[in-house]
């Protein structure tokens, strides 16, 4: 089980500063043992690509659902925004499953 991000293909549109795209994205948490989310943009290599949003890092319980803005420069090379799952890190912990999932700029 993993968490969801939709739209699947966003899109970017011109936001209210120029040469700057936006795009809006959903998520839900559908994992009881995550709390923290992380976003990445990368480019179709799955390098990092510089990227502007409120919160890198954000808190998400379970079942909640959260809407997450990303500005990215007019000349971005950006392919992909990805959702990674923030696991606590605690003494000898069983092994867990960190989820990633990616949405595909159009």
């Amino acid at each position: 089980m993993a968490h969801e991000l939709t739209p699947t293909y966003p899109e970017l549109r011109s936001s209210y500063i120029p040469g700057v795209l936006t795009t809006k994205l959903k998520m839900w948490n559908a994992r009881m043992d995550v709390d923290y989310y992380k976003i990445e943009v990368t480019d179709e290599n799955w390098n990092a690509v510089p990227f502007i949003t409120t919160e890198e890092i954000f808190p998400l319980a379970y079942t909640e659902q959260r809407e997450i803005e990303i500005f990215l420069p007019s000349d971005t090379s950006a392919r992909y925004i990805c959702t990674r799952s923030m696991l606590k890190k605690e003494g000898r912990q069983k092994t867990v499953i960190s989820s990633k999932v990616c949405s595909k700029i159009k």
